[in-house]
């Protein structure tokens, strides 16, 4: 290398996004695949999963694989892993 190049940068090559044969058709395509991942993203929580604020507000809590001792599983908070929890109600003695 001569020695005019500074050695920060040395053996490294610029290459400008505009000297690469991209179609726009493959633009499209990159640009829907991210859109489509996008969107698959953003809806999977809502299809099988509980929110945690339903689950607090109905007397729950979310608790990740089981629940604690004198708890039962109600619903999921996070399917399937997150489950939300509540106490068993005392047993009051029949007279």
């Amino acid at each position: 290398m001569p020695a005019s190049i500074p050695a920060a940068h040395r053996g490294f090559c610029k290459i400008s996004l505009s000297a690469l044969p991209v179609s726009s058709r493959a633009k499209a395509m990159a640009i829907l695949w991210l859109v489509l991942i996008f969107v698959s993203l953003a809806s999977h929580g809502h299809v099988h999963a509980q929110s945690p604020e339903i689950c607090h507000r109905e007397g729950g809590l979310c608790r990740a694989g089981y629940c604690d001792s004198g708890e039962y599983p109600t619903k999921y908070c996070f399917e399937p892993v997150i489950l939300c929890c509540k106490k068993v109600p005392p047993t009051t003695p029949k007279s």
